[in-house]
């Protein structure tokens, strides 16, 4: 197996990944190599295989990932001691939490995802178009505020997600979201009005005081590395993971001391 799991830029006591494609691997006779969403159509063998290949980078089992069920909103569930471990988050575009041990994922296949870290928190937001334009990642900052984390005690990455050169869109539906985020402006390669919500996100942390550490790693429809539902509809999703270990708590208390 040769699928992407590819560490992010938080902080050295928290674990942060952003998962591609299988490009190695043949066509599968249902869905996709490297397709990490049960919610897409999968074979269960074929996506216990795959998660399970990330657990083995991760260090966390699937049972124990939170992921969400995602509906293009602003609305973040907090992951909290009462949470069951490893539940599914009902209709909610970001999550966090001042637990360890609790992974939190958001699956994109070209909207943006971004993963949060500070000193006692993580978090994890989906922004599409709608979520850029409703302010999730306004939300999500609060949120992690509200447990305890500052705005500028905070880091976020940025992962793979469609740019403006692909994410061609009507001239009226750009003008309503740039009238809400004017950095989502842009214009395709081949001339037509267009979102960059990369770019969007990227000026909204800014905004919010959130360092942004890492910065997208190509758009989506361009780079065969990832999953784009623009490009093939029918495609899976991939993952950002981001959890601060159980152990990582000790280390930092040990390095205080």
């Amino acid at each position: 197996m040769a699928l992407l799991i590819a560490a992010a830029e938080l902080r050295d006591d928290v674990g942060s990944w952003f998962t591609g494609r299988d490009l190695d691997a043949p066509c599968p006779a249902v869905g996709a190599a490297g397709n990490l969403a049960h919610r897409r159509p999968h074979l269960p063998s074929d996506l216990a295989r795959t998660r399970a290949a990330v657990a083995a980078v991760v260090g966390q089992p699937p049972s124990r990932w939170h992921l969400m069920q995602q509906v293009h909103g602003a609305d973040v569930a907090v992951v909290d001691a009462e949470t069951p471990v490893g539940a599914e988050l009902p209709e909610v575009d970001a999550a966090v939490t001042a637990e360890v041990d609790r992974p939190l994922v958001v699956q994109v296949a070209d909207c943006v995802p971004v993963l949060f870290a500070g000193p006692t928190t993580v978090g994890v937001a989906h922004a599409g178009r709608q979520g850029v334009a409703a302010g999730v990642i306004a939300a999500t900052v609060a949120a992690l505020t509200a447990l305890g984390d500052t705005p500028g005690t905070l880091a976020a990455a940025i992962g793979p997600a469609i740019g403006g050169c692909c994410y061609e869109v009507p001239a009226t539906l750009q003008a309503e979201v740039i009238a809400r985020e004017p950095t989502a402006v842009a214009t395709t390669t081949w001339g037509t009005p267009s979102l960059d919500l990369p770019a969007a996100v990227g000026a909204q942390l800014a905004r919010a005081g959130v360092a942004v550490r890492q910065a997208g790693d190509g758009c989506t429809r361009c780079d065969p590395r990832w999953f784009s539902h623009r490009e093939d509809p029918s495609t899976g999703r991939q993952i950002g993971l981001v959890v601060r270990p159980g152990d990582a708590q000790d280390i930092a208390a040990g390095a205080a001391a």
